[in-house]
């Protein structure tokens, strides 16, 4: 691939790939290939990290289809190569983001979350993940991407206090105004009595003043490029957000 045609995206659009009925095809060193694409993604590229983790639903079930797919993302990188997480003295604060993406896995409908956290201008951790179950509205699904990304901040809270320096209340931003008001209301209403009672930990986490959670609109939402396909210009516009630059 040290000469290949350079491409602006990790992953197509609308990219449907199905699983291999005939199971994995061992000839293709498709595990390999994830397995390296998910070192650099959890290490230093978040940029590529929902294709990674899309693809690596099929790692029983490739095909030369999904093989095809994962050479995308190393096209993608040779592209950028020049870029990278650069991080700069500041005084902002840790913040977060969560955001999902309803019914995005279009074999089970299941959801994909991300959440992603910044300090010193550019990202230090960050996840996209398919949720457990199917999700009944989009307030229930961005209520669980918050969760997700509330249990990593209490952890980040913790750490960082290990290493002298207290933030206080963290503030994580969601483009979800209803996932917003489930975070801050203790009531169950008949919209949300089916929801796992460990989703709701969020809610513990906001009473005991540990977080607090914020509306950022859609187009300014970096965990966007987490939980789905993106055209290339707003790709590099969120990238850029997340500190990933030349």
């Amino acid at each position: 691939m040290e000469d290949c045609k350079t491409t602006t995206t990790p992953i197509e659009i609308n990219l449907n790939l199905e699983p291999n009925k005939k199971g994995g095809e061992d000839i293709l060193p498709y595990r390999k290939l994830i397995g390296t694409l998910m070192y650099i993604s959890v290490a230093t590229r978040p940029d590529i990290t929902y294709a990674v983790n899309y693809l690596s639903r099929f790692n029983d079930s490739f095909g030369p289809e999904h093989f095809r797919s994962a050479k995308r993302v190393l096209r993608y990188l040779k592209g950028t190569t020049n870029v990278g997480l650069t991080y700069t003295k500041s005084q902002k604060p840790l913040d977060g983001m969560a955001d999902a993406d309803w019914g995005a896995c279009k074999l089970d409908r299941k959801s994909c979350s991300g959440y992603t956290f910044k300090y010193a201008g550019a990202a230090i951790s960050w996840a996209s993940k398919k949720q457990r179950s199917v999700a009944l509205s989009t307030a229930e699904l961005e209520y669980t991407a918050l969760t997700e990304a509330a249990k990593e901040a209490v952890h980040l809270r913790s750490l960082f206090r290990d290493l002298g320096i207290d933030f206080g209340q963290i503030t994580i931003w969601s483009d979800n105004q209803a996932a917003i008001k489930l975070g801050h209301n203790p009531i169950v209403s008949s919209k949300s009595k089916h929801i796992d009672l460990k989703v709701h930990y969020i809610r513990d986490c906001v009473k005991e003043g540990v977080l607090k959670i914020e509306y950022k609109c859609t187009e300014e939402m970096e965990a966007d490029l987490l939980t789905k396909a993106l055209p290339g210009p707003r790709l590099a516009m969120l990238r850029g957000k997340l500190g990933v630059l030349q």
